[in-house]
C-alpha cells in the first residue's frame, strides 16, 4: 500500500503524469478541526475535484484532524481549505521497478518506478537490453 493509504489524485499538479509519486504536505485551515502537522500525501493520479487541488483518500482526509470527532466533522464538509507544500518523498530502501502484468501482450513491455526518494520527477527511462546493441528508450505512458 503507497505511503499507508495516505494518497491523493491532483488536478494542475499532476502535469501529464510527470507529478505522479510526488510527496506534499498538506494542511486544513480549519484550526477547530485540524491538527497543525497536517498530513504527507502521494500524488498517484490526475484528478479534479469541486474546487480543490487535492481529491485526498480517506486515511489521507482524515489524517488532517484532530481527533475522530474532528475527522468526522471533516468528512461532513467534504471541502475545505487546505495549504500545501511539495516535500522530499522519504521510502524505506532503494527504487523499485515493477514489471506490470500487462507486459504479457507481445511487443509491450510496462514497468511502473516505485520509492523514488527524495523531490525528483523521473522524466526519461531507458533500458539496455542484453544481445541487442542500442539503447531502449521507454515511451512514458500514464494509465
Amino acid at each position: 500500500m503507497m505511503n499507508n493509504g495516505s494518497v491523493a489524485a491532483v488536478s494542475g499538479l499532476w502535469r501529464n503524469g510527470g507529478g505522479c509519486g510526488a510527496c506534499y504536505e498538506v494542511w486544513c485551515k480549519l484550526p477547530q478541526y485540524c491538527n497543525r502537522k497536517g498530513v504527507i500525501v502521494v500524488a498517484t493520479d490526475n484528478g479534479a475535484g469541486d474546487r480543490t487541488d487535492f481529491i485526498m483518500s480517506k486515511r489521507g482526509f482524515s489524517g488532517l484532524a484532530l481527533n475522530p470527532a474532528a475527522s468526522k466533522e471533516l468528512f461532513k464538509r467534504g471541502v475545505v481549505g487546505i495549504a500545501f507544500k511539495r516535500v522530499p518523498c522519504k521510502y524505506n530502501g532503494y527504487i523499485k521497478l515493477r514489471i506490470q502484468e500487462s507486459s504479457k501482450n507481445p511487443g509491450y513491455f510496462a514497468v511502473l518506478i516505485l520509492n523514488v526518494n527524495g523531490v525528483k520527477d523521473i522524466t526519461a527511462v531507458q533500458m539496455w537490453q542484453v544481445c541487442i546493441i542500442h539503447i531502449i528508450i521507454f515511451k512514458i505512458t500514464y494509465t
